[in-house]
């Protein structure tokens, strides 16, 4: 599913989803990721434009810049989540003041304790340690533990 182009000035957006029945599915929440993080959205209004195609209204998106920011951005349903933490592989690391670590060469799924290696170290990073992802660079910047590396 993927979020083609606003429509409308009241938040519409229009959608293409060839792979999903959207009707059948519209009173689950559709999950859309800002930030490497999934936000939930819930569906206000659907029809169908013909071709797979749909027109969405979704709930606390009332205006046209809010759709705007939505253009490009592939939605998708709770059971169709990605594991996103093996798309990290091979971003580079900074460090809080922007030093550059090196290029992430695994991810540890350490129940607690997520890690990831990059020059040969592994470096722990919970959620609140993770300042900024940047999935069009390809960068992640990190408050690192002095002395870690």
């Amino acid at each position: 599913m993927r979020i083609l182009k606003s429509y409308g000035t009241f938040g519409g957006v229009i959608v293409s989803a060839p792979e999903v029945d959207i009707e059948e599915r519209a009173n689950e929440p559709v999950f859309i990721d800002f930030d490497g993080l999934p936000v939930p959205f819930f569906i206000g209004e659907i029809t169908p434009r013909g071709g797979a195609k749909y027109y969405l209204k979704l709930k606390d998106i009332d205006s046209l810049d809010l759709a705007e920011e939505l253009v490009g951005k592939e939605p998708y349903f709770e059971d169709e989540a990605q594991d996103t933490t093996a798309e990290i592989v091979g971003y580079t690391l900074y460090d809080q003041s922007g030093k550059k670590i090196g290029e992430i060469t695994a991810f540890e799924d350490i129940p607690g304790n997520p890690c990831i290696e990059a020059c040969g170290t592994l470096i722990p990073c919970p959620d609140e340690c993770i300042l900024d992802i940047d999935t069009r660079r390809r960068t992640i910047r990190l408050k690192i533990a002095d002395g870690l590396l």
